[in-house]
């Protein structure tokens, strides 16, 4: 009977263990209608409602027709018709293919995603370089397709990092004409009860600023002799969203834009914003043409002298990179791209996983899927882009890997998007004790 019992109790543990572990060549849907758990920031980790840091995996999805179906009828036919709706469908079937986590591309696992940049495109609200800004727009594709997708996407354990995809006349951004539109946007985003406080909705406030004005001109590069002033003066109009958001009562978890494309943090610890929650983190952005490419220190040394101050009191949240080796005929423009699995790859893993708090969303689904019948851009049925190519060593299978093996290295992140917590503790992010003293806000007539 004793060996009976030591039998039996083995058994109960090995169903146990089976019941979390997955179990391949079955369909382990691991994250597909779980229970959401609100993220907020403590220290430079992002952490769940159990207070345990977690990391979140994904990829970057504009709303427009270009950047879903593109120039299939696919999802158009079977929503007779309706842009909104053809985008919707489009959201939900490569949501269904990033988070279907069976075997898949000839290999053992499947995806393992759990966060998507989703972007509002300037196909509904214009573009504010262009004087095509359109409000009305944004609060369309809002309730048509950003919203509903927001709670589909909560039945697959995908938290939603909300953003603004337009661009800014002669790349400066911190004018009061542009405060007042990214104001007005993030009041009427943090006032619907969807997005308000939903526990798988964070806010991503401004893409690639680039420049700020300061000292009479306008600048924001790491070198220069005023950057800090510059990073002042976008740190005064993140502020101002920042306020906006909180006086609506959203609690959403903030991701604070930095200087150039996204690129310079330095200031970020001892020049901090002013959040009454304390619940923001820096989006950044992390590619080969940079300057970096495949050269190991020099990447690390952008991270060192751009980004590291503000990952050792902040959660980093990197929501664009993309590497791929440029062939002849490419686009001059992807370059910024020029990168290999063995160069920018391993030394960006190398990087982040050292880092020990980032999250990250690959730039973007045509960078990871092929174009097929669904979607001329990034069908979510074909195969991953470039897989096999040696010439182009893109990041695609690398991803699929990767992020498979960060789900296993956090398995809590996996069953329940958390990980343990480190023995020390997450450093604790500076206090504002800074005084807030700025330039005058400049008017959009300012130049260089």
């Amino acid at each position: 009977m004793k060996k009976l019992g030591v039998v039996c109790k083995i058994v109960l543990i090995l169903v146990f263990l089976t019941s979390l572990t997955p179990t391949f060549g079955q369909h382990v849907d691991a994250w597909s209608g779980m229970p959401m758990g609100k993220l907020h920031v403590r220290g430079n980790q992002l952490v769940n409602s159990s207070g345990k840091p977690i990391v979140l995996s994904g990829w970057h999805q504009p709303s427009g027709a270009y950047w879903t179906y593109q120039n299939s009828n696919y999802y158009l036919n079977l929503n007779g018709n309706n842009r909104h709706a053809a985008i919707l469908a489009y959201l939900k079937d490569i949501t269904n293919t990033f988070t279907d986590t069976r075997p898949k591309y000839g290999s053992n696992h499947g995806w393992y995603m759990n966060q998507v940049r989703l972007f509002i495109d300037r196909q509904d609200m214009g573009d504010v370089a262009a004087g095509s800004y359109n409000f009305s727009g944004l609060q369309a594709a809002t309730q048509n397709v950003i919203i509903p997708y927001i709670n589909y996407a909560k039945t697959k354990g995908i938290y939603v990092t909300l953003g603004l995809d337009f661009t800014l006349a002669n790349d400066q951004a911190t004018t009061q004409s542009n405060l007042d539109k990214f104001n007005q946007i993030w009041g009427y985003l943090a006032s619907q009860p969807a997005i308000k406080s939903a526990d798988n909705v964070m806010f991503e406030l401004i893409n690639e600023p680039i420049k700020s004005y300061a000292n009479g001109h306008w600048g924001g590069y790491a070198g220069e002799n005023d950057f800090v002033d510059h990073w002042n003066d976008l740190r005064r109009f993140q502020n101002s969203i920042i306020s906006t958001i909180r006086s609506k009562g959203a609690d959403n978890v903030i991701w604070a834009a930095g200087l150039g494309y996204d690129q310079f943090y330095s200031p970020a610890a001892k020049h901090p914003l002013i959040d009454p929650l304390n619940n923001y983190g820096y989006a950044v952005h992390w590619y080969p043409g940079y300057g970096a490419h495949d050269d190991k220190d020099k990447l690390q040394s952008q991270w060192n002298s751009n980004i590291k101050a503000a990952a050792q009191a902040y959660p980093i949240n990197i929501t664009e990179f993309t590497w791929f080796k440029t062939q002849p005929g490419d686009s001059e423009y992807w370059n910024l791209f020029n990168g290999s699995n063995d160069g920018f790859g391993k030394n960006t893993k190398s990087i982040f996983t050292a880092a020990g708090n980032v999250s990250m969303t690959a730039h973007m689904n045509g960078f990871l899927l092929e174009a097929g019948a669904r979607s001329s851009f990034a069908d979510p049925t074909a195969g991953l882009k470039w897989d096999g190519d040696t010439r182009r060593q893109a990041m695609a299978r690398f991803l699929f890997d990767w992020y498979y093996e960060r789900a296993r290295t956090y398995p809590r992140v996996l069953l329940q998007n958390s990980e343990s917590a480190e023995e020390n503790g997450p450093a604790t992010a500076p206090t504002d004790v800074l005084t807030d003293t700025y330039t005058t806000v400049p008017t959009d007539a300012q130049s260089e």
